[in-house]
């Protein structure tokens, strides 16, 4: 087959960004614009409501690990349409429903079909296609969920404010019918061998990065002892502390920039992350390819510390819109870093297997976040206690998959 002027991975990098900014910011980033007027329909609280929210997160605890196994089969494709489907179908329901208990059925499904359609198939894919500048395709790959919550956080507004919600949720579960299935179907090759090439990179069976030099396939695989081995205890626990700080931890901060300098003022400041946080991913991938998994990791790291820091004075108007933006700059912490280190650690046969755990530790990490956060600023009248416990956790996640890192590259399995 003729080499192709283009590597056909960065087309897939393409897709996958696709996929991302259609069916990522739906079970995430524009969950609770719907909040107000399903507590007026339902007459029920908002922490009624986030029991929905909690469900959608919950369901990748328990399942992540099994949607990562089934979708590295053979079956990739038709496991992801049956995803898909199963996900915007339940996704027009919450349009069609008036009884909140059929609300929270339907966040199970919701719940399943977002794990299934987003993180780890994306992460399959990359890794599939990328030996040599994954870093950068997966940061190119997951700014499609930045994009994608600014144009479908103003689409479901415009939706509701123009119709009603009912409207916004079954409008945008069948766009994401009309826009992924066609991406997936004919864009999408799940393996460059399908279309006679190999990962870009594996020109160069052996490559080296300033953290230490292997071969792609002397990497850790997964099996019952590496599961049980203390570099993978640490790079889970890691995970979980990942799902506290960069998602539910950051989740907390409106109410509070609100409380302090007026709505209006907080949703300016939270724009900035979300528009930062681009720039963050790509910027994190890069760091990885050209420093290595160490470099990438205290980067990230650090700069969340840094941000959680310059909370504690954001009653001072200039920090208030410096934080976002170092915030915005690690916050791939959660999409991206997590993929990279994990493939760091594992070989490309039982990277997605492993990642499933990872994820798994996330979502954890996400479900109980609010709830802590929450928790400890009403137990001592105070969110500077939540701040910085946060802190305390972003360094421990630097040394947790500093050392799982480091401890993997010594471990004889």
């Amino acid at each position: 087959m003729k080499k192709p002027n283009i590597f056909y991975g960065w087309w897939v990098v393409v897709g996958t960004a696709i996929l991302l900014a259609v069916l990522g910011p739906a079970a995430v980033a524009v969950a609770n614009i719907y909040q107000t007027p399903i507590v007026a329909q339902y007459g029920i609280t908002n922490s009624q409501f986030a029991i929905s929210n909690s469900l959608v997160l919950g369901v990748g605890i328990f399942l992540s690990p099994m949607v990562s196994k089934r979708l590295s089969g053979n079956n990739f494709k038709r496991n992801y349409i049956i995803s898909l489907i199963i996900c915007a179908l339940a996704y027009v329901g919450y349009g069609l429903t008036t009884d909140r208990y059929v609300f929270y059925f339907l966040s199970l499904f919701v719940g399943f079909g977002s794990l299934s359609t987003t993180i780890i198939p994306a992460s399959i894919l990359i890794s599939n296609w990328f030996v040599n500048k994954r870093g950068l395709a997966l940061s190119l790959a997951f700014s499609g969920l930045g994009i994608g919550g600014v144009v479908f956080s103003q689409l479901v507004t415009f939706l509701i404010n123009t119709f009603n919600y009912q409207v916004a949720y079954m409008v945008y579960g069948s766009l994401m019918l009309l826009i992924v299935l066609p991406v997936i179907l004919f864009l999408i090759k799940v393996k460059p061998e399908d279309i006679g090439l190999t990962p870009y990179g594996t020109e160069d069976s052996v490559y080296k990065k300033s953290d230490n030099t292997f071969d792609a396939d002397e990497k850790i695989p997964t099996s019952s002892k590496s599961i049980q081995s203390t570099h993978f205890l640490l790079l889970l626990i890691g995970a979980m502390l990942v799902g506290i700080v960069n998602n539910r931890g950051f989740g907390q901060l409106p109410p509070v920039l609100a409380n302090i300098h007026g709505d209006a003022t907080a949703a300016t400041i939270i724009s900035v992350y979300s528009g930062i946080g681009i720039i963050g991913k790509i910027a994190l991938g890069h760091i990885n390819d050209r420093y290595g998994a160490i470099k990438s990791t205290i980067y990230a790291t650090s700069l969340l510390a840094l941000a959680y820091f310059a909370v504690l004075f954001s009653e001072q108007i200039v920090i208030a819109f410096v934080m976002p933006i170092i915030f915005g700059l690690g916050n791939a912490i959660e999409t991206v870093l997590p993929l990279l280190i994990t493939s760091e650690i594992y070989s490309v046969k039982s990277y997605s297997l492993a990642y499933g755990y990872v994820n798994s530790g996330v979502q954890l990490g996400m479900t109980i976040g609010s709830l802590y956060v929450a928790g400890v600023a009403d137990f001592t009248g105070s969110y500077n206690y939540s701040w910085i416990s946060i802190i305390v956790f972003s360094i421990m996640i630097g040394i947790l998959w500093v050392g799982a890192y480091k401890k993997s590259q010594t471990s004889s399995i």
